[in-house]
């Protein structure tokens, strides 16, 4: 296997679907609309935020026809099919059913809500008004991690037994403008674990236990590292580190099977993987050439664009969707978890 499966390689024939944006916040601007313009059947008619610059910095950047300070002004826009939902958590869900109470589809930044609670109300909420609704776990579109996860399922390294996941990124230099991450002890697990709780989950099953948490301060006012240990519904072991405070950010997936390996990261080399199998080991890569370190040097990473096709294809009936409400309200529930053992233990120790 010397190729990679990349959703945007796909031929489309589809009609346009004109899109809403809700948050015009650093990874709207960075990493949203640059995906968008990439898909010709995608057009952005429509910004909102409450940051009446954000908004307007915005709908230059992507030539939207129409800026709208309410989201729910633009809820009642019936030029409007789909809404994308790049604010703080803590909106998502409220957001999110506002939007499919006016029937239209929903693209929601991770996690998709806060409480378990309130992904079942999305649930319920969708499943009513027949909508799709799709939480934003891009790094699952990945070209790379997409060909690991075929790799695995057809047991070129053996059979699965550990799944390693460390997601380090660098907050102080992405600096964002909302600072919901640092007003609570399990900011870090909000911000970060929903991307390795995702693909750990597609690829290893859904988590069944959490077997350890520990969290640590280096820089900031709330924990900025962290460690869990968990188990998955068919016995892979899963350990996930999380940091804001590494100097060069990463994303790396180690899967260890019984007769072998594979090894990428996710971040920085998105197009390649190295599976070390039986004693001889492989480099798989996509793209070579100058032009895959532009691509990302320009944060043109390819597993937005891939999600944003898919997304229009699960509209059209053509493909299932990759992430259910279903695989949402798992990855909330452990999330839950950690957040609940990250409270009992600060209540027994001396962290502030």
């Amino acid at each position: 296997m010397n190729k990679f499966y990349s959703l945007s390689t796909r031929m489309l024939e589809s009609a346009m679907l004109n899109l809403g944006i809700i948050g015009c916040g650093k990874v709207t601007t960075m990493f949203h609309l640059k995906a968008i313009k990439k898909i010709s059947n995608l057009s952005v008619r429509a910004v909102s935020d409450i940051d009446n610059q954000s908004m307007l910095k915005a709908q230059k950047t992507c030539g939207a026809d129409r800026c709208y300070p309410n989201y729910l002004e633009m809820l009642d826009d019936s030029d409007i099919q789909a809404i994308v939902v790049c604010t703080p958590p803590h909106l998502h869900s409220m957001m999110v059913i506002k939007a499919v109470e006016k029937k239209k589809h929903v693209l929601c930044e991770k996690p998709l809500a806060t409480t378990t609670k309130e992904c079942l109300e999305v649930k319920k909420s969708s499943a009513g008004n027949n909508v799709i609704v799709m939480p934003v776990h891009n790094y699952l579109f990945t070209p790379s991690l997409m060909n690991a996860q075929s790799l695995v399922q057809k047991e070129a390294i053996g059979q699965l037994n550990n799944i390693n996941i460390s997601f380090e990124n660098n907050l102080e230099m992405y600096r964002p403008k909302t600072d919901f991450r640092l007003k609570h002890i399990s900011g870090i697990v909000e911000d970060l674990l929903p991307h390795a709780l995702s693909i750990s989950n597609w690829i290893g099953g859904r988590i069944d236990e959490v077997t350890d948490t520990q969290f640590w301060k280096k820089n900031h006012s709330v924990p900025d590292n962290a460690h869990f240990s968990l188990r998955t519904e068919r016995g892979i072991s899963v350990d996930i580190t999380l940091s804001w405070t590494r100097l060069i950010p990463c994303f790396r997936i180690g899967f260890i099977g019984s007769e072998g390996r594979i090894d990428l990261d996710l971040m920085r080399s998105p197009d390649s993987l190295r599976m070390t199998s039986k004693g001889t080991e492989t480099t798989m890569r996509s793209e070579r050439g100058p032009m895959r370190y532009l691509k990302l040097m320009a944060l043109e990473h390819p597993s937005f664009p891939n999600q944003y096709l898919h997304f229009l294809r699960v509209i059209e009936g053509k493909e299932n969707p990759l992430v259910t409400i279903e695989d949402e309200i798992s990855i909330v529930q452990t999330m839950e978890e950690i957040t609940s053992n990250m409270e009992d233990a600060k209540t027994t120790s001396d962290l502030p």
